[in-house]
């Protein structure tokens, strides 16, 4: 069997200043495989990472120059202050480096104070949301441009496709199923995406212990555990 393979159409599909990359109705499976495969050894930078201990926080210079992030959060503000002050810093910080935000919509908790800031600031700013959650409209309207989903499976995979790194706040169940969704991705090398856990005071120290015991035991590879950056503050993320 011969695939014809249209060069500019794979071209144009993947990721570009002004538009975010597929799904599968986009394309046929061989370009999205192509896709895949670009956007892989365009992200392809890990060798040349190291991690410092959980407690400092970690951080490195990578290389490129991030223009798109993805946010994984609560749609709760939580209990602790802080976490709906880091949101406004992260907004802001966001729109000073015109950094365009993707997020899983909605407009409350701390998902929603990051999109605000960053929308009403000037920023750009889309949502991924499951259509079943945007018609009960639990969450009131998107800001920016919303994207509606089948499920919170294709929201993370269309957040994957059209983000150069991740940012996590706390959060609870719904944070950690996308957070592990990232983290076994990564395992089958589906994406090498940077992950930056805001540890706003240690709320991820167990979790990073976690990742460190994983690989110690050897269920994580350590290019794995890269990936993830953590911080107590925005602007040392």
């Amino acid at each position: 069997m011969e695939f014809k393979i249209d060069q500019e159409r794979i071209a144009n599909l993947t990721v570009q200043e002004s538009q975010y990359v597929i799904s599968s109705a986009d394309c046929s499976i061989g370009e999205c495989v192509l896709v895949c495969f670009r956007d892989y050894i365009y992200h392809n930078y890990e060798k040349s990472i190291s991690h410092s201990h959980i407690m400092e926080g970690t951080s490195r210079t990578l290389p490129y120059t991030i223009r798109f992030v993805g946010l994984l959060g609560s749609h709760s503000l939580g209990r602790n202050p802080k976490f709906m002050a880091t949101a406004v810093d992260l907004g802001r910080e966001l729109v000073r480096q015109k950094i365009r935000l993707t997020y899983g919509g909605g407009n409350v908790g701390l998902q929603g104070a990051v999109a605000s800031t960053v929308y009403t600031n000037g920023g750009i700013v889309r949502g991924f949301i499951p259509g079943y959650i945007a018609a009960r409209q639990v969450y009131a309207p998107t800001y920016g441009v919303e994207h509606t989903v089948s499920s919170n499976y294709y929201k993370y995979f269309e957040m994957n496709h059209a983000v150069e790194a991740f940012i996590v706040f706390p959060g609870g169940v719904d944070t950690m199923e996308g957070l592990f969704t990232l983290i076994s991705w990564a395992s089958e090398g589906l994406h090498n995406r940077p992950i930056g856990l805001l540890n706003i005071d240690g709320y991820f120290n167990n979790l990073l212990k976690f990742l460190d015991d994983a690989v110690r035991q050897n269920f994580m590879a350590s290019s794995q555990r890269k990936l993830f950056i953590s911080s107590f503050s925005v602007d040392k993320l």
